[in-house]
Parts: structure tokens; C-alpha cells; sequence
């Protein structure tokens, strides 16, 4: 389990820098991660796991994908596994659902190559290794500076993924996830050029939902399989800045037409508690298949 912190830190913390931080605008919230939080009598666990089980049946279902072995089961590994894990983060990168969906689903899509757009901390590395010990790992993110778990065995880059020689490889044994804030569009035609169909993006946000989420990689893929707003650009405002998404966006179709299939799996928050998720499966169509 994580390691409580300090009593006199946290009275401190709550006494003194907690008020001041307020009168700034700001929260100051100990870097304890969510799953720190958790039942602990057998009977909600299972509720928990159970109930987590079932959601991801139905994504797995409407995404195509076929589990590796029992979901409960996998749910109760990852459960065992998350307390272990190397990380520490309150704000930003998964949490305990983003975490479960990318680990279950590397384990349905058992690649032998991964490549990792967007490393941050580096739990979403750990959870990969977790489910695919033997994989190849590549860990693409232009700051480094951050990371808490360094995998011995990923080779780690501060290149944009789309600029290395990938030909070593073999795209058909290649999952790419994608939690890089870069246009998921532009994501989607980046693979599809290099002969990948099995992507996984993290912050998929519709149009009416992306002003909640942080730095919006748009044309999202909601914005791209969703219906389209042929008339009337999307847009909206974060932290005082303007976004806004064309109307007509030559990017949106072409990238539509290189998707075979998509879905938003649910965030897992009514199973759990836990903040909720924003993992989508996306499968392209082969290349010379509907390019």
C-alpha cells in the first residue's frame, strides 16, 4: 500500500498551506493516487470488481475485442497489481479506471510491440509492462524530466513517434496508445501511413464534453466518427484561451475514412468511484483499405 504521509506535513498542509493556496486559487492536495483509496472488507471488493467486469464486457463487445481469459479475474490481478505501482500522481495521467481499460486491453490485444505516445510519469508504461512482461516498448515524449518509473527494458525518446524508422518492426504485432495531446486526426493518419490499425487514445472528448478535459487534442475521434457539423464550427474556452474546431475540416474526413471501427469505452466511475476513465479503441483499416 502507499505510504501514509507525514502527521506533522499534513497538519501542515491543511493548517497553513492549504489557506494560503486558496487565497491564490489554488488546491494544494497531497500526490497520493486514487486507488490509495479502497475497500478493504471481500464482499465490496468483489462488488467492485464484479461490477467493473461487467462494464468492460460491453465495451469489449462493441469494440471487437475478445478478453483474455476472465475479466474478473484480470480485474482482481489488476487489483492486486495497482498498489505496487511505481507512481505517485493526484493530477493528471490515469487513475485507477484509465489504468484497468489499458491494462485489460493490452492483455485482449497482445502486442508484441508497443509504441507510447505521451509518457508523463510513466504509469501508463508500468501498466502496459504489467500486462505484456515480454513486449517491446517504445516511450516517445518530448519531457523526460518527469518520469517517476523508467521501464529497463522500453527504449525511451524525446522524438515525436512519428519521425522514427519503424520499419524494424512488424505493424500487425503493434498496438500505438496515444496520451500525447496531439490532434488525434493527425494520430489517426500517422498510424495508417506506417501500416498500424490497432490504436488506443486516452482524452477522446465529443465536441459538447472537451472543455473538461486538459490540453484538447483535436479533431478528437468523437469529433471524427460523431455526426457531422457540416454548418457551425465547434468551439470553446479553457482556462481563458479560445479553441475552436473548423466546421470543414479536411483532416476530420480523411481520417474518417481510415477508421474501420471506434469506441469511447465507459469511464467506470458507477462500478468503481474512481475518477472516470477516457480510453477509446480504434481500429484502421488496412492499408490500401479504404485510404
Amino acid at each position: 500500500m502507499q505510504p501514509r504521509p507525514p502527521v506533522m506535513l499534513e497538519r501542515l498542509r491543511r493548517k497553513v498551506l492549504s489557506p494560503l493556496f486558496d487565497r491564490l486559487g489554488y488546491d494544494l492536495v497531497p500526490a497520493a493516487p486514487d486507488w490509495s483509496h479502497r475497500p478493504t472488507s471481500p464482499r465490496e471488493v468483489t462488488t467492485l470488481l464484479e461490477s467493473a467486469a461487467a462494464i468492460l464486457e460491453r465495451d469489449f463487445s462493441a469494440s471487437g475485442l475478445t478478453p483474455d481469459g476472465d475479466l474478473v479475474e484480470s480485474a482482481r490481478d489488476f487489483w492486486d497489481l495497482i498498489p505496487t505501482a511505481p507512481v505517485r500522481q493526484r493530477r493528471g495521467g490515469s487513475g485507477f479506471n484509465g489504468a484497468l481499460q489499458l491494462y485489460v486491453a493490452m492483455r485482449a490485444l497482445k502486442p508484441d510491440f508497443v509504441i507510447e505516445s505521451g509518457v508523463f510519469r510513466g504509469l501508463t508504461t508500468w501498466v502496459i509492462r504489467m500486462a505484456r512482461p515480454s513486449a517491446k516498448i517504445f516511450c516517445h515524449d518530448p519531457d523526460l524530466s518527469g518520469l517517476q518509473y523508467r521501464d529497463p527494458q522500453a527504449r525511451y525518446s524525446t522524438a515525436d513517434w512519428s519521425t522514427a524508422d519503424w520499419s524494424g518492426i512488424d505493424p500487425t504485432r503493434t498496438v500505438a496508445f496515444f496520451d500525447d495531446h496531439v490532434a488525434q486526426g493527425r494520430r489517426v493518419v500517422e498510424a495508417h501511413a506506417r501500416g498500424l490499425t490497432r490504436l488506443v487514445f486516452d482524452d477522446d472528448a465529443a465536441g459538447h464534453r472537451i472543455h473538461a478535459h486538459g490540453g484538447p487534442a483535436h479533431p478528437t475521434i468523437a469529433m471524427i466518427t460523431g455526426p457531422a457539423h457540416s454548418h457551425e464550427p465547434i468551439r470553446w474556452t479553457r482556462n481563458g484561451r479560445h479553441f475552436e474546431q473548423p466546421a470543414d475540416d479536411a483532416l476530420v474526413r480523411q481520417a474518417a475514412g481510415l477508421i474501420a471501427r471506434a469506441h469511447a469505452f465507459d469511464d467506470l466511475h458507477r462500478a468503481t468511484g474512481y475518477s472516470p476513465a477516457r480510453l477509446t479503441y480504434v481500429a484502421l483499416h488496412p492499408a490500401g483499405d479504404g485510404s
